[in-house]
């Protein structure tokens, strides 16, 4: 077992420590079901061929065919996809999805591909995994350098080798081919659904806007933003790889976004008071209301950068962007934490929806789209506050208290050894 997954399994148990779920039961999930290796041959625009490193992982389907994006990044490996499958089977669970979890990824780096060299990525990703994808098994998606385009080849790629049309083996498909209208903004704005649902529990009291400091200017961060401002919070700061740019009244976040969109970067933004450096790790020192992380993993990683810490709690809308290393120094400095697999919860729920709707063929509109997403998001963060007041534990464990309940609700359904052991 990897270091990343077997690190993430420590959270898990010790919410069934603290639930005294029994060992059979959480056992089951201390190793995934399937993963699969593969090599990709990729031939580049110059004529070379490159061998390219690809992975997919089912951690669990207790619940249902697992579900999970589809990374394209130069430090994706075995443990990582199999740590992200293992989050995303526990936030399928409490999202209360008819889902496990799984994830995918091809070690390469996506700034040095063109666009066909991409394409022949993505079907050959495809080619090498076809024998565990399907609509009723295992439904990938985007994540890190993929998107609507990337699942449209995939898709397409798909339906040659199965011979049969499966819009819905795929989901983050263009609306055009299949995809379904608020998926691209879910992830973001499910996080900011999921902030207001717990803000009381996270020690703000009335609803009075928030001032926040967001990591990650990509499709979720942006999404979040414009979400926050909708209602009425700040954004004083704003981290990409490019560096921070901040103001203490607040940033104008359509203006920035056509910065960056412009430019490529959020520190070409200025204006009166505006404040530039090319230090966007120095967003977590930010002075804050709430730290949005909503870049890669590892962001913050043990006690010494707690301490760098000057926000009143954090949101984690990345993957595993807190390791299990900072948890109790974060619960000793009194700050909270949304957990990632309560706060980026919505972009699997609205998959989910999508995925029903390749099943029906009937389409969703958009307002339908807004009211399942916020539903299923306060659904998850109200059975999270109640087992908080229930057992008193702290955000993060009890998230993963409600999803384990409800993946060994499933298990013990199938009997568990107070059956078998009768005799």
């Amino acid at each position: 077992m990897g270091d990343m997954l077997s690190a993430a399994r420590t959270r898990m148990h010790r919410a069934a420590e603290n639930l005294d779920l029994t060992d059979e039961l959480v056992e089951r999930l201390d190793y995934p079901t399937e993963t699969l290796a593969a090599s990709i041959p990729l031939r580049r625009d110059d004529g070379s061929l490159t061998q390219l490193k690809a992975w997919r992982c089912r951690y669990d389907a207790t619940l249902g065919p697992t579900k999970g994006g589809i990374r394209f990044h130069e430090t994706v490996n075995q443990d990582e996809v199999q740590t992200l499958a293992f989050l995303m089977t526990m936030k399928c669970a409490l999202m209360g999805l008819p889902f496990g979890g799984g994830k995918g990824g091809v070690q390469v780096d996506s700034r040095e591909l063109s666009t066909m060299e991409t394409e022949r990525v993505a079907r050959g990703w495809v080619r090498a995994f076809a024998r565990i994808v399907s609509p009723n098994r295992d439904v990938p998606a985007p994540d890190v350098a993929t998107g609507e385009r990337e699942m449209a080849w995939m898709v397409d790629e798909y339906g040659h080798l199965s011979g049969s049309i499966e819009p819905n083996s795929f989901t983050g498909k263009p609306v055009a081919l299949g995809g379904i209208p608020g998926r691209t903004p879910a992830t973001g704005r499910g996080g900011m659904i999921a902030l207001e649902a717990v803000r009381d529990s996270l020690g703000f009291d009335g609803d009075g806007g928030l001032s926040i400091a967001l990591q990650g200017f990509g499709n979720a961060g942006t999404w979040f933003a414009k979400a926050a401002v909708e209602n009425g919070h700040t954004i004083v700061a704003v981290s990409d790889s490019s560096g921070l740019v901040r103001h203490k009244d607040g940033l104008d976040i359509d203006a920035l976004i056509e910065a960056k969109e412009k430019e490529g970067s959020v520190t070409s933004f200025s204006g009166d008071g505006v404040e530039t450096s090319d230090d966007g790790a120095a967003i977590i020192e930010q002075d804050c209301d709430v730290l949005v992380l909503a870049a890669l993993g590892g962001v913050i990683g043990d006690a010494d950068d707690v301490e760098k810490l000057a926000c009143k709690a954090i949101v984690e809308i990345a993957n595993r962007p807190i390791l299990p290393e900072a948890d109790e120094p974060l619960r000793d400095a009194g700050i909270d934490v949304v957990p990632d697999i309560l706060a980026n919860g919505g972009g699997v729920t609205i998959s989910h929806a999508e995925w029903v709707q390749g099943r029906t063929g009937l389409g969703w509109k958009d307002d339908e789209v807004a009211d399942y997403l916020e539903d299923k998001m306060q659904d998850a963060a109200q059975a999270v506050r109640d087992l908080m007041d229930q057992s008193g534990l702290d955000m993060r464990t009890a998230a993963y208290g409600v999803a384990l309940k409800r993946i060994c609700a499933a298990v013990s359904a199938a009997g568990t050894v107070e059956e078998f052991g009768k005799g």
